[in-house]
């Protein structure tokens, strides 16, 4: 039996494929890592549709003729990291720009929009938030924000970065606070 996801077609059920999918969980800490944001959070249907068309990617996914050790993963349903580790080979300027365009493509195709990088998500009571940057600094003002929000570091660079909490940490640690807060925090 085969299963459409997308443009993907699958000549076998999608759980078994979903199960193959190439994880973070075995590449190490010094991993470079992209962080992509959806401007909304993705259905169910269209994050496995995501995780299905990125899996076939990184398993294909080559710099330099040799393929890249990689991995990715999809968080809250709003976050898509793509991690590679470059100890094993180096990441080209073209394997980043077909990376870039494969989940551009894959998030497009799942009925979704990558947000503008600008944008700053944190996490509430009812789930990841996305707002521009002068609507941060409107509820930091407010108290909508306050020192123990937690806020996503999309400059994060590493997988150990993200592993260790550097991704996810109190507004208060985080270098938004340098940024945007008032006088008083």
């Amino acid at each position: 039996m085969w299963y459409s996801v997308g443009r993907l077609v699958l000549l076998y059920p999608i759980a078994v494929f979903l199960k193959s999918m190439p994880t973070l969980d075995g590449l190490p800490d010094r991993s470079r890592v992209w962080v992509f944001t959806t401007a909304e959070p993705l259905s169910e249907q269209a994050a496995t549709a995501v995780e299905a068309a990125l899996a076939a990617f990184v398993a294909d996914w080559m710099s330099h003729g040799r393929r890249v050790r990689g991995g990715f993963a999809v968080y809250d349903r709003r976050f898509i990291v793509v991690a590679a580790d470059e100890a094993h080979n180096d990441v080209s300027g073209c394997s980043i720009d077909s990376m870039f365009h494969a989940v551009q493509a894959v998030v497009r195709d799942a009925g979704g929009a990558l947000a503008d990088t600008a944008d700053i998500a944190y996490r509430t009571g009812m789930g990841v938030e996305l707002v521009d940057r002068a609507t941060f600094r409107r509820l930091v003002r407010e108290g909508v924000i306050r020192a123990e929000t937690r806020v996503f570091d999309g400059s994060v660079r590493t997988l150990g970065d993200i592993r260790s909490g550097r991704w996810e940490r109190p507004f208060a640690e985080s270098w938004h606070a340098e940024h945007f807060a008032p006088a008083t925090l």
